[in-house]
């Protein structure tokens, strides 16, 4: 039975290495701020606003993105592997995964994924995209979602990202130039042209952005490649 065309119901993906759960507000945003306050630089491609406690992650971040019902999704990574015996958990914190900009009349989402610095290099970044590919591209038959297009956009600083989308079959369509606000100065593109433009005052720098794509007519050719990459161990 296929999805309702107005609604997508995201729910709990895992294989024998990593699972990816609901992201829960309560529970999980505590841990992401102790690491982005712990090593802000590695996520710093990614324009926060600025967070110094759990309560500020909730306000500016997921109560803007996530909290109202919607089609997008924030999830948690858990890496199943990092079990130590000694502990009564089923898995280990080692990021986060989101769907933004769903829309089921398009059958289009954007992915990203950041993944916290002990894990990165691992099999956890290769398995939550992988698992959310396998969601979102497969038909509804094999227990998919039957998108159209998944996207992936990063900064166009972010070598690590690009390399990423390609090793896992996405496809390069090019560069929007001036495509956001960016809050890292450092990063970003020169602050201040709109405020000579039309007066906006307190304008963040600019990004390009690299735009990536796998589309539903080349994920047969593609699904095979994911899975193999998938069922690596680093």
């Amino acid at each position: 039975m296929s999805e309702p065309a107005s609604h997508y119901e995201h729910r709990r993906l895992e294989n024998d290495l990593i699972a990816l759960e609901i992201f829960d507000p309560d529970i999980h945003s505590a841990p992401f701020v102790e690491v982005l306050k712990a090593d802000p630089d590695a996520f710093r491609y990614v324009s926060f606003p600025p967070i110094d406690t759990k309560e500020d992650f909730v306000r500016e971040v997921y109560d803007k993105g996530f909290r109202t019902p919607t089609e997008d999704c924030l999830y948690v990574i858990f890496d199943k592997s990092a079990i130590k015996e000694e502990m009564n958990t089923s898995s280990k914190y080692a990021g986060v995964l989101s769907l933004n900009g769903t829309s089921p009349e398009n059958a289009v989402t954007e992915l990203g994924v950041m993944v916290f610095p002990q894990f990165q290099r691992t099999h956890v970044t290769t398995n939550a995209i992988g698992l959310a590919l396998l969601r979102l591209l497969d038909p509804p038959s094999a227990g998919g979602l039957g998108l159209r297009r998944v996207e992936w956009r990063t900064h166009t600083g972010n070598t690590a990202s690009r390399t990423t989308a390609l090793r896992m079959g996405f496809e390069f369509e090019g560069i929007s130039r001036w495509h956001r606000a960016f809050a890292d100065a450092k990063l970003g593109l020169p602050v201040g042209a709109l405020e000579k433009r039309n007066g906006t005052k307190r304008e963040a720098s600019g990004r390009h952005t690299a735009n990536f794509s796998i589309v539903w007519d080349e994920w047969d050719e593609k699904r095979p490649k994911v899975v193999e990459l998938m069922a690596r161990k680093v």
